[in-house]
């Protein structure tokens, strides 16, 4: 029997439905346009469209613009998830070098439910550690409400971004949830590291690790599946690139339920 016709499995599912039988998460993407490519979809609708075929229920994202752009602000991705209340979450996107913008968007928090989800942090190109007393403001508020923060993280040592510096932000802020976006991709050991040594609240977030040959199969092994979480950052890559390499992984039906979704439902709640 062949991988793609075991009867029931999950793979069989998307080889005849184009996805899954059950809602699919993606918790790292983002909107807009960018100046190094072009991107065929990063606008709302086009966006959402593209969901719907791949099966994913909410794409949690930050633009791109609020990432960068002062007078481009959070309410604003607000108003997109309004438009498109059934499929669009967004992440609250700091900039350290506008700091009376983070006080300002924080302080909207409440009055932006149910759409907003938690933190984008970008410390890599913003050229500001994790660890910078910059970002103190938006982790301690993280930290005293539980919510989610997304990271860019990458290997390496004296990135703004790597495994040392997540590793003391995680432990600075055990009630934070973190979700540790591209897996603090290529220094595999830190990122073990930083799931294990952490309060529990730490997550592995997939984005660029799906194109890695067994790469989900090692991370289920070293920090189990529970801990492992399906993103895509789109519109950089592809939900059929990213679901396909989850199905296709030498991993349990249990597994890759886990990562496409159950993981973010006990975290979230089954309606966020």
């Amino acid at each position: 029997m062949s991988f793609w016709s075991e009867k029931g499995s999950i793979a069989e599912q998307c080889w005849k439905n184009g996805h899954p039988d059950f809602p699919v998460y993606d918790m790292h993407g983002h909107m807009g346009g960018h100046y190094a490519i072009y991107f065929n979809r990063c606008e709302p609708a086009a966006v959402v469209e593209h969901m719907k075929r791949a099966g994913v229920k909410h794409l949690v994202f930050s633009h791109h613009y609020a990432l960068w752009e002062p007078t481009f602000r959070n309410e604003r991705v607000y108003e997109m998830c309004r438009e498109f209340p059934e499929h669009l979450r967004f992440y609250v996107a700091i900039n350290p070098h506008y700091p009376e913008h983070i006080k300002e968007d924080l302080a909207q928090f409440d009055r932006w439910q149910p759409y907003v989800v938690g933190i984008k942090m970008l410390a890599g190109y913003h050229q500001v550690n994790v660890t910078d007393k910059k970002y103190e403001y938006a982790l301690s508020f993280a930290n005293e409400r539980g919510i989610p923060v997304l990271n860019h993280t990458w290997g390496g040592r004296g990135h703004y971004n790597d495994g040392p510096s997540m590793l003391q932000i995680v432990q600075k802020y055990p009630n934070a949830i973190f979700f540790h976006g591209h897996s603090i991709f290529g220094d595999y050991e830190y990122a073990e590291k930083v799931v294990k040594e952490s309060s529990g609240k730490s997550y592995l977030e997939l984005t660029a690790v799906c194109g890695e040959n067994e790469m989900i199969e090692r991370f289920c092994s070293l920090v189990g599946s529970e801990k492992l979480l399906y993103g895509t950052d789109m519109p950089w890559f592809d939900e059929f690139q990213g679901i396909g390499g989850i199905v296709a992984a030498k991993i349990s039906d249990t597994d890759k339920r886990n990562i496409l979704c159950d993981n973010v439902e006990r975290i979230l709640g089954k309606e966020w």
